[in-house]
């Protein structure tokens, strides 16, 4: 069962670090948001996952639509983020740190890649410079 509700966000959490780390588009969060929905239980579906998927919106939009902020990943986790982001060529924009540093701290925090591959089966990520 996914955690993407107010008192219990800890997935919705990690799906918007990614957003904004860059390492997925609004369309990829979109498709998240279509996983969500084929493999929950309708009556555990919040309403605004339903938006996500059937709205065009901007980032700027997001707390609009699902009504709070959820509790934020820890600087370690959104650095490994960023790695994920550099891993699929992404040009981050006004980045924390450097690839370097992002690709050394995803290297160092292995499950963080896992749940990315979980959230997103559909993205592909070639890992061969972690090795």
């Amino acid at each position: 069962m996914w955690k993407i509700t107010k008192d219990n966000n800890e997935d919705l959490d990690f799906v918007l670090t990614c957003l904004f780390c860059q390492a997925i588009q609004l369309n990829e969060m979109k498709l998240w948001a279509d996983l969500v929905i084929k493999t929950s239980p309708i009556d555990n579906i919040p309403n605004y996952i339903f938006d996500l998927v059937c709205i065009d919106i901007s980032i700027g939009e997001l707390d609009d639509i699902i009504g709070f902020i959820p509790n934020g990943q820890s600087s370690k986790y959104r650095y490994a983020i960023y790695g994920i982001a550099y891993l699929r060529e992404v040009d981050v924009y006004d980045p924390p740190i450097s690839k370097e540093q992002a690709l050394a701290t995803l290297k160092s925090n292995p499950h963080v890649l896992d749940e990315f591959k979980r959230f997103f089966p559909f993205i592909e990520v070639d890992t061969d410079c972690l090795s």
